[in-house]
């Protein structure tokens, strides 16, 4: 069973992305059991989905200015 320092560590860098399936399983029992970690993983994917939609935000805006009236 992870710890909740090796838990957040492997969420906030991303290795839990690529890690193997008993890691994951790991990580998942954790979260079960942990109400901070629990917490702290649905905050870290709220801040991806806020970022991802502000870089897709950039990425689109209009180039040239609006004429207001």
């Amino acid at each position: 069973m992870m710890k909740c320092r090796e838990h957040i560590f492997k969420l906030a860098s991303g290795q839990l992305r690529t890690a193997t399936t008993t890691e994951r399983l790991w990580a998942f029992q954790h979260r079960l059991i942990c109400r901070r970690c629990r917490a702290f993983a649905k905050n870290d994917a709220m801040l991806d989905r806020v970022l991802e939609n502000y870089r897709a935000l950039l990425l689109t805006a209009p180039t040239e200015p609006e004429n207001e009236r």
